[in-house]
């Protein structure tokens, strides 16, 4: 895919670039550069040196503080598995047919789902890497394989991304994505304003990306159905080294098909724009909150199981998948509790909240007894197996 003149690849370094100290290595093209550049500029959330939340947030403890960073250091037993985490064995031939009754969610770990709705099949936040980490040798090492490899997903209309964390947006797995891993992927990619600099780093080309701003949206057209895609407010942050903090968006992702309608948070605090997503562009079949890698002192920044849950009855959707658990050390507390936290929660309320194994698929027109396959909570034998 060659470019013209104009498009010519070059490194952008100038004081008033946003994005001139780049955390992934690689080249830019000017003529997109130049035009995120102005989008960023004109953004609402813009603040002349950072993307900011509609509501202030604040680290009541910086990841990096001494306490902190000892607990990871030498916690780190008491919150990984004691045992194999499952895999959904029939991942592979699920997938393979149409979803009953157009919508259907397979949880692949961690914030990546497969999403088929309404004839159009995305692919949320990609991560098939060893670590959520820049580099290979350290940094958070995940618990268990993907149950699916990159060329067993099938048709992709494209890869929807909420921001540039690297347990979200992960390098390696682009690297493979752009060299054909995913034969079936389509190359486009919609995502939250500014995120795109580093995936033309990487080597995605400019004109498979698509850069939202919060309210903004895109169609995702396949064989004749349309999804559209649209960024919706999160509570949450960015940034890939420490010169980068906040110069790229994040954003919550609504999914919006002609019978269907999917919410996924990306990562996010509680916030009460979540109820007004619900009313605006709902009601959501089915939302995906995150519940995993929170701690009291980032509140702020990250629900936990409590506030997911609140974040969903608020929002008004019909069923929640949790995600953002079970598969990197992110946090400081056992690598189940908030599935467990949740169970009680969802059990309290009578909620349809559906945690099936990683590699499992929820679906539209489920019976009763493969509803309830959803609520058991698989995640309690795994410390008493032998690894």
């Amino acid at each position: 895919m060659s470019a013209d003149p104009a498009s010519q690849a070059l490194t952008v370094a100038e004081p008033a670039d946003p994005l001139c100290k780049p955390a992934c290595r690689g080249a830019v093209h000017k003529a997109s550069h130049e035009r995120r550049l102005q989008r960023i500029g004109q953004s609402p959330r813009w603040a002349g040196n950072g993307f900011r939340n509609t509501h202030p947030t604040e680290l009541r403890m910086n990841p990096f503080d001494f306490r902190m960073a000892a607990d990871f250091a030498f916690g780190g037993k008491r919150r990984a598995p004691g045992g194999r985490i499952p895999l959904d064995a029939d991942a592979v031939a699920r997938i393979d047919g149409p979803p009953p009754n157009g919508l259907r969610l397979t949880w692949l770990g961690h914030s990546t789902v497969l999403v088929e709705i309404d004839g159009v099949r995305l692919l949320t936040d990609p991560v098939w890497g060893l670590r959520a980490s820049p580099v290979s040798f350290a940094g958070p090492k995940r618990y268990h394989p993907m149950p699916l490899q990159l060329h067993e997903l099938g048709r992709i209309d494209a890869i929807v991304l909420s921001h540039d964390h690297y347990d979200h947006l992960c390098a390696p797995t682009w690297r493979k994505l752009i060299k054909g891993a995913a034969p079936g992927w389509s190359g486009l990619v919609v995502t939250a304003l500014g995120v795109g600099a580093h995936l033309e780093r990487i080597g995605v080309p400019p004109h498979q990306i698509v850069e939202l701003d919060w309210g903004q949206g895109h169609k995702v057209v396949s064989a004749g159905s349309a999804v559209e895609v649209i960024a919706t407010p999160s509570q949450h942050f960015s940034g890939r080294g420490a010169t980068d903090r906040n110069r790229t968006l994040w954003a919550g992702l609504a999914l919006i098909g002609p019978h269907h309608r999917v919410f996924f948070s990306g990562d996010t605090g509680a916030t009460a724009e979540h109820a007004d997503i619900g009313k605006s562009l709902g009601p959501f079949d089915v939302a995906m909150f995150e519940i995993g890698a929170f701690h009291p002192a980032w509140g702020a920044i990250h629900l936990g199981p409590e506030r997911a849950f609140q974040s969903f009855v608020s929002m008004g959707a019909r069923a929640l998948l949790p995600v953002h658990w079970s598969t990197f050390d992110l946090a400081l507390h056992h690598w189940a509790e908030p599935a467990e936290t949740l169970h009680g929660l969802a059990a309290a309320a009578a909620a349809d909240v559906w945690q099936p194994k990683v590699g499992g698929s929820i679906w539209g027109g489920a019976s009763s007894h493969e509803r309830a396959a959803w609520r058991l909570p698989w995640w309690r034998a795994v410390d008493q197996t032998d690894g």
